[in-house]
């Protein structure tokens, strides 16, 4: 027999089988979910880089005759049989984590959701939403999560939980193939990617600020990739709205854009958000004029430049057609961004966080 070095933790440095296990109400649909390919998806192929058996499954898929040395809840919403799974996957001794990328268990600040501030949810349905959110949380003995902010304040809601922050990197799969990707327009191309209805607000932020832009720069426009409902001036086809595409599409509107847009609504919510459009666009050597948020400070030599609003945006876009500055914004963009958001360096503080060293195969 091999001799394994057990560590103090209970967990062999062997290949490890993880599950990440998906929470969201619509069991067919978890692999689509932007939020579950950066927080699971991505993690996921980073420890199967690093040798481990990694599975990705909604929670209720999940068999009896499955096993896993660490399980991942995202987004864990509780109920009663979400409860007798989290018992018998800790009764077979398996190490169980709940991730949380958004401030989603709150119940005092759910008037600050998106989904409510912008019409498309009845706050007590997001207040139910968030106390499920909240029972899930309390069950969990570790808590990974986006951002410092967010760590915060789940130590806050859950004071006897451990809390690490995973922040969200470039996506693996675009390290491995970049070619064909990256191709500019002659023209000075804004992109904008809301990647779910609740950004209406959030856009407005900069709306006048990017009608100057278009109005000052007649050989300008911006391409909207997502649901957006606005209200632009601009010329005759320098607008232009597509409709949402899946991810394994996403590369080539980012990648061929000028300048990256990512306006946010000062709250408690956006506080808490990630820089994952700033790094999205960086890796492709296209910097984000953005609101000013926490998790973007990490990026403020790579790419993110910050706008709190319409006037610093058309300030800060036209600052950028002038192509020394340009330049010097852009040259070894690429390197930097990821020296920031590398999802193997994640993989590792993940593994750390769960007991387990990495495991070198």
């Amino acid at each position: 027999m091999v001799a394994l070095n057990v560590l103090s933790s209970g967990f062999p440095q062997r290949v490890l089988r993880i599950g990440f296990l998906a929470c969201n109400r619509n069991p067919l649909l978890f692999r689509q979910d932007p939020s579950f390919v950066y927080r699971c998806e991505n993690l996921g192929l980073a420890l199967q880089a690093m040798g481990h058996q990694v599975s990705w499954l909604h929670w209720s898929a999940l068999r009896l005759a499955q096993r896993f040395d660490i399980v991942v809840f995202h987004r864990p919403r509780h109920s009663l049989r979400w409860r007798s799974l989290l018992w018998w996957l800790r009764r077979h001794g398996t190490t169980v984590l709940a991730d949380v990328d958004d401030l989603v268990f709150d119940t005092d600040l759910a008037q600050h959701s998106p989904g409510v501030l912008n019409n498309l949810v009845p706050l007590p349905q997001i207040r139910r939403q968030f106390a499920e959110h909240a029972a899930a949380l309390a069950c969990c003995e570790r808590v990974t999560v986006s951002t410092q902010p967010l760590a915060a304040h789940v130590h806050r809601c859950f004071q006897e939980a451990a809390v690490q922050v995973l922040p969200n990197a470039v996506h693996l799969a675009w390290c491995a193939d970049r070619a064909g990707c990256g191709v500019k327009s002659r023209q000075p191309v804004l992109t904008y990617f809301p990647g779910t209805r609740s950004h209406d607000r959030d856009f407005s932020v900069y709306t006048e600020g990017v009608a100057a832009f278009l109005a000052a720069n007649v050989d300008a426009r911006i391409e909207v990739t997502g649901p957006l409902r606005f209200d632009l001036r601009a010329r005759s086809g320098q607008v232009v709205h597509h409709e949402k595409v899946p991810f394994a599409h996403y590369v080539e509107r980012v990648s061929a854009a000028w300048v990256n847009l990512a306006p946010l609504e000062a709250t408690p919510f956006t506080r808490c958000k990630s820089a994952l459009k700033v790094i999205e666009a960086g890796f492709w050597n296209v910097p984000t004029v953005c609101s000013p948020l926490p998790d973007a400070e990490r990026f403020v030599s790579a790419g993110a430049i910050f706008a709190s609003d319409s006037s610093a945006c058309f300030e800060a876009l036209q600052a950028l057609t002038a192509p020394p500055y340009h330049a010097s914004v852009t040259q070894g963009l690429s390197p930097r961004v990821l020296a920031q958001a590398d999802v193997r360096h994640v993989a590792e503080a993940f593994l750390k966080f769960a007991g387990a060293e990495p495991f070198k195969g």
